[in-house]
């Protein structure tokens, strides 16, 4: 079989362009033998809270791909918890021995995606790859050894395909690829910064964990970012929806009233998010899933590095296809499994259920509460290494937090 492309790669976002960017960059495959098909038009409207954390800037820098649109740094985070009446939080960044000399994102940036998306497309057509937007997938077939590949526009042949193309991935769809767990739900708004906004001011990214006392699966966000040149904010509600509920927006209603803004003043935007959990595809015979079409953080929602780094491993494994000639990928998923990214999503599977079950008032607190917890959780969430030394103090510290949370518990309950 004569094929047109040797990898099509379908999604234009940063795991689509990453993959395109990593196979042309480090694999030395020419960019000419790659296709990236994306249903918009660049630069598309995309709706997400735009953090990206330091890891991923970092993986597209070994590539040599600079962060050069606007955006707000990330110095820290704040995590929110606990009754109304005595709300504890604080503030955290990673320890002085992090970042390196020079690095210009303690915990990574706020971007917008329309202007992120379009420059990483930008790039990957620079570096050669044949781009094609606003060319939606309408079917994909298995021809031969390899595949088939309509668009309103043209049917193309490859050898290899790289799936790139979100929670609501089409070829996904098309191929009948079950999913491993229910989708995440999330609504974002972007407004002007306020007098309230200490932590986005600050460059803080607010993590309000107080809506999971509500039962909301998730937690509400104020995260800095920059609209045409002027600091404002990314607000939003992330509900893990472990449990279908109705109400995120009303709840969403709620956190942005007492924050003095109208939910009817702001433009909502919903999306959902897949994540990756136990028994997650990674592929199928010349078929690679990267970024959200496999799966994203459950803890967070974020998925934007994750894409970037996936898209990396992805590309080592294509390009090792199209040399080795076997095309049944089966040693992709088990790395990136075993990687750094790969457990760290496996960890925030874990512990998304902990945190945001009805059980996990105690965790919630804790990491509000602790300095320790939130200068791990800062090096995790830049994906940086927590010491075994810092695991056991977190562990024994977490278990006693517990157990005193537990004893309180009780007593409120006997005095009831």
């Amino acid at each position: 079989m004569i094929f047109d492309f040797d990898i099509v790669i379908v999604g234009g976002g940063p795991a689509g362009t990453s993959t395109a960017l990593h196979l042309v960059r480090r694999e030395r495959i020419a960019g000419r033998r790659i296709a990236v098909i994306e249903k918009a038009r660049h630069p598309r409207e995309k709706p997400c809270a735009g953090a990206v954390s330091a890891w991923g800037l970092e993986a597209l820098a070994s590539i040599g791909v600079d962060l050069t649109v606007p955006h707000a740094v990330m110095r820290g985070l704040r995590v929110l918890a606990g009754p109304a009446d005595r709300t504890r939080g604080s503030a955290a960044a990673p320890d002085p021995l992090w970042p390196a000399p020079g690095s210009a994102a303690p915990l990574g940036a706020v971007v917008r995606r329309c202007e992120f998306d379009a420059s990483l497309w930008r790039q990957a057509a620079a570096d050669g790859a044949v781009v094609w937007d606003g060319e939606p997938l309408l079917a994909i077939a298995r021809e031969g050894s390899g595949f088939v590949l309509d668009t309103p526009a043209r049917r193309i042949t490859a050898r290899l395909v790289a799936a790139c193309d979100g929670a609501g991935s089409r070829v996904r769809k098309l191929l009948a690829i079950p999913e491993a767990a229910r989708k995440g739900h999330l609504y974002v708004a972007e407004t002007a910064l306020l007098a309230c906004d200490t932590g986005p001011r600050a460059g803080l990214c607010d993590f309000d964990l107080r809506i999971a006392d509500e039962g909301i699966e998730g937690y509400y966000w104020d995260f800095p970012t920059v609209i045409d040149g002027a600091p404002a904010v990314s607000r939003g509600i992330y509900h893990a929806n472990f449990t279908p509920r109705s109400d995120v927006k009303a709840t969403l209603g709620r956190a942005l009233r007492a924050r003095g803004i109208d939910i009817a003043a702001v433009a909502l935007k919903p999306f959902s998010t897949r994540p990756l959990v136990p028994g997650s595809c990674f592929s199928q015979k010349g078929l690679a899933l990267v970024g959200e079409a496999a799966g994203i953080d459950q803890t967070t929602g974020e998925g934007i590095a994750q894409a970037i780094l996936t898209g990396g491993l992805a590309a080592r494994h294509l390009a090792r296809a199209l040399r080795t000639g076997d095309a049944s990928l089966d040693g992709y998923g088990r790395d990136v499994l075993r990687s750094r990214v790969g457990r760290h999503l496996l960890q925030a599977a874990w512990l998304a259920r902990r945190v945001y079950g009805s059980g996990g008032a105690g965790w919630r607190s804790f990491l509000a509460g602790n300095a320790a917890a939130q200068q791990a959780g800062a090096r995790w969430y830049a994906g940086k290494p927590v010491g075994a030394r810092a695991k056991v103090h977190l562990g024994v510290s977490l278990g006693a937090a517990l157990a005193a949370a537990a004893l309180e518990n009780a007593a409120a309950a006997v005095a009831g």
